[in-house]
């Protein structure tokens, strides 16, 4: 929800110069009333509220429209000065005064091409400077004017309107320029409470009897507004205070009175300034938060379009992947035949490398099918007694010739115990055929790849092992990344969808999996298996994280 100003600023020019109009006739109504209220002992208005009318007023105006606007002010504020009984020349001057406060809050808050706003911690800096400069300039005007028409004290008159212009800004311009937020609806009844406590707490504080310095009790319950309900509560909380507070000080009721009690002529300044500072430090306080909140929105914004983005890649591999699965499985199919076929040793050739490399593609297809499935949180195969010691040895009789024609020697080794679990024989068969091939893969000639398998309380522990190329250690964290490739192995064909592959197998049945390399003296890998399968429950995406 945009601020008051905000909203007005983006409005057709009649309805903005409507709100400037009436911004102006505030000007007039809070000065005569100022004006006509008991003055202080320099003179001056205790309070000049008209200065948050005029710097409104003010912000709603663009380009050279600020020069005739804060004549306006000026002029307004001449009117109300002369109505209030005060003479012509001290009238022009008061008038000059509120212009130039005007005009200088301004030029220091608010940007040419933009509305006034206060939503950031910079906002509430540049509103604390530019409150200070249009405090400072009435305060010498007016000041100025005092000493040279009526003979007053220049000091006098300067300390007692820079607080109380800057005093008004800090107390009403926030309302109309912070911007509301929807109070979350289980925080209605807590926002109630400390509403509550608030008017308790000002009552105590502020309240009749007060000889106690207690006013800073109204400072966690400000914060506690900042924390939990935003910026536009707290500049309401911050104006109720400030009404309460100088109310009760100006009729010479509360701690800041004189011991006789009745307000001296410091007792406005010094409610003033002690209220800006309470404004300026919640009101940073409150920004801080509110960028913090939306920074944690953006988070989730780009959390939930890098999920549906995600969600989005997924469907076109798994989409593209069932689209490759036909033609492949058909020329695969007719590179078979061509193979039972009388042919030349070329072209028998040229049809074992069709028949190689359509294996190898449609494994690919099945790795990313597997992939996209367990993306999409499919289930584990179907669960029953598996026996590790066949499987194994199954796994390496079958990659047993690719050993031998790479040089490596392939053994297994078994330990004491039970070795039958109840989990998915299918998803562990490709587990382990994975973990071997990929270990054979990368094991130079002459070199060894152990399987092993062994038991203890919690389940199965499958190892292979080898002392081939090895993982360099800064890798190793990302090996179970889908498509990732260790520079190690860039020199040998592969697609990096292996590990990603097994580790979405392993969480798939509730297991763990190890990765162990110094890059050096080859790759010790470790498969947990409990004995009963215990898949992830839904929504548990680590089969997905470890491939992204």
């Amino acid at each position: 929800m945009n601020s008051f100003v905000a909203l007005l600023w983006a409005a057709p020019r009649a309805w903005r110069f409507t709100a400037i109009a009436l911004f102006l006739l505030m000007v007039y109504v809070l000065g005569l009333a100022a004006v006509l209220a008991p003055a202080t002992d320099s003179g001056v208005a205790a309070w000049w509220p008209a200065a948050a009318a005029g710097a409104l007023a003010l912000c709603l105006a663009r380009g050279s429209e600020r020069w005739l606007v804060a004549l306006l002010v000026g002029g307004v504020s001449v009117a109300a000065n002369l109505g209030g009984g005060r003479p012509l020349p001290v009238a022009l001057g008061f008038g000059l005064a509120n212009g130039l406060e005007a005009g200088a809050f301004v030029a220091v808050y608010a940007g040419r091409g933009e509305p006034a706003r206060l939503d950031t911690v910079r906002d509430v800096l540049r509103f604390t400077i530019a409150a200070t400069c249009g405090a400072l300039a009435a305060g010498v005007t007016a000041a100025a004017t005092v000493a040279v028409v009526a003979g007053g004290s220049f000091g006098t008159v300067l300390l007692a309107v820079v607080p109380s212009h800057a005093f008004a800004v800090f107390t009403l311009a926030p309302l109309a320029l912070t911007r509301g937020r929807r109070v979350r609806s289980e925080r209605t009844l807590e926002l109630l409470i400390q509403i509550g406590f608030v008017l308790l707490v000002l009552g105590v504080a502020y309240g009749p009897g007060r000889s106690l310095p207690i006013s800073f009790m109204i400072l966690p319950l400000l914060t506690w507004a900042a924390f939990r309900f935003g910026i536009r509560v707290v500049a309401w909380e911050l104006c109720v205070t400030a009404l309460v507070a100088s109310g009760f000080s100006s009729m010479g009721v509360g701690y800041f009175t004189s011991a006789s009690g009745t307000a001296t002529a410091a007792t406005g300044s010094l409610v003033h300034l002690f209220l800006i500072t309470y404004a300026t430090s919640v009101l940073l306080l409150a920004a801080e938060l509110a960028q913090r909140d939306a920074l944690l929105e953006r988070e989730r914004e780009v959390v939930h379009g890098l999920r549906d983005l995600d969600r989005q890649k997924d469907d076109f591999v798994s989409s593209v992947s069932h689209e490759l699965r036909t033609p492949i499985t058909s020329i695969l199919g007719f590179a078979e035949e061509l193979e039972d076929t009388d042919l030349s040793p070329e072209q028998a050739r040229f049809t074992r490398v069709v028949v190689r490399n359509s294996h190898r593609l449609a494994q690919l297809v099945e790795n990313l099918l597997d992939l996209s499935s367990m993306s999409l949180q499919s289930e584990a195969g179907p669960v029953g007694p598996v026996d590790l010691r066949t499987l194994v040895a199954e796994c390496v009789e079958e990659l047993a010739p690719q050993a031998h024609s790479a040089g490596v020697t392939l053994t297994a080794e078994f330990g004491d115990g039970m070795l039958t679990l109840q989990s998915s024989a299918s998803d562990v068969r490709r587990v382990l055929t994975n973990l071997v091939g990929n270990a054979v893969k990368f094991t130079p000639a002459h070199g060894r790849v152990w399987v092993g398998c062994t038991s203890d309380a919690d389940g199965v522990l499958l190892t292979v092992s080898d002392n081939g190329i090895g993982i360099p250690p800064a890798d190793v964290e990302r090996v179970f990344d889908r498509f990732y490739r260790s520079a190690s192995a860039e020199s040998l064909p592969g697609t990096g969808l292996g590990l990603p592959l097994t580790k979405g197998l392993v969480d798939r049945l509730g297991g763990r999996v190890d990765l162990q390399s110094d890059g050096r003296t080859g790759t010790h890998v470790t498969v947990a298996l409990p004995w009963l399968a215990s898949p992830a429950p839904a929504g548990d995406s680590s089969a997905v994280t470890a491939g992204m």
